[in-house]
């Protein structure tokens, strides 16, 4: 596989975790009643649809066509899947939600490391997959501080 080839399929499987991802909050929006949760998760929600127009303009900067990559994946249902119950089980839902979406976040950011370690990618690439990267950690951060805040 050449290294365009290598690029374009990542950047493929991050712009349908980027979808996931903003499925999922936009999921959890709707569950959660706590007005400063739903906040945070709509911000979560317009970033992550940025970060998808942002992989489907550097899709297309490649001359690949980013419609190809639509819809959510199978462990991304899974996962929403696996969270609904969690929520509805748990005795804290905003905990067992957070700790969802720590869990995706993880996923996300794990995907974002192998992205970039490919070899000889574009500097445009590079470039945009940092910063989201950079995003995702900050994320990851303020989820963790929300998760301590909500600890039973």
């Amino acid at each position: 596989m050449s290294t365009r080839d290598k690029v374009l399929k990542k950047l493929n499987e991050l712009l349908t975790r980027n979808y996931d991802a903003e499925y999922g909050y936009k999921e959890a929006v709707k569950d959660i009643k706590d007005s400063k949760l739903k906040k945070v998760f709509k911000t979560y929600v317009e970033q992550r649809n940025r970060f998808g127009h942002d992989i489907k303009g550097e899709i297309a900067n490649l001359g690949e066509d980013p419609e190809k990559a639509k819809g959510t994946s199978v462990a991304g249902d899974i996962h929403r899947k696996w969270m609904n119950l969690k929520k509805v089980i748990s005795s804290n839902n905003e905990e067992a939600i957070l700790e969802e979406c720590r869990r995706g976040e993880m996923v996300t950011w794990q995907d974002y490391n192998e992205a970039l370690a490919l070899e000889d990618l574009p500097p445009t690439t590079m470039t945009l997959l940092e910063d989201h990267k950079r995003k995702i950690d900050e994320a990851l951060y303020d989820i963790m501080e929300l998760k301590s805040d909500y600890a039973s």
